[in-house]
């Protein structure tokens, strides 16, 4: 049996990468919502129908964020996590390509900070899978 301050601790850092890591999806969806000139002009570089990059990914960024935080359904909460990951990974890629190392290394802060939030999440995906 884990200790009271060894829980406390796993809890607070479970919530740290957790509220971190939505609050980066949250923060990048409503800039694009807010301001879709700069999806606009990626849309058009990659040749992709515009409403995806400004309708599309912000609401699935939404949308992951609350199955993230959501605790009901934890097989749909790994396929969350999964498809952040897979959109932070193409966003390195694309940076990387145009050359923008500065937010390529933050998009690589936020790959670890991803790491982070579902490697303290996984106990907690197993335990609810298993009642």
């Amino acid at each position: 049996m884990a200790k009271p301050s060894e829980r406390t601790w796993n809890r607070g850092r479970y919530w740290a990468a957790t509220i971190a890591l939505c609050a980066l999806l949250i923060f990048s969806a409503v800039l694009v919502i807010r301001n879709a000139t700069s999806a606009t002009q990626i849309s058009g570089e990659l040749q992709v129908p515009e409403y995806l990059g400004i309708y599309v990914l912000p609401v699935a960024q939404i949308l992951a964020t609350a199955i993230i935080l959501w605790r009901k359904l934890p097989t749909v909460r790994v396929f969350a996590y999964a498809w952040v990951l897979f959109y932070f990974v193409m966003e390195l890629i694309l940076l990387i390509n145009v050359q923008d190392y500065t937010l390529a290394a933050f998009s690589a802060f936020k790959i670890v900070v991803w790491a982070l939030a579902f490697w303290w999440d996984r106990n907690r995906i197993s335990r609810s899978r298993s009642t």
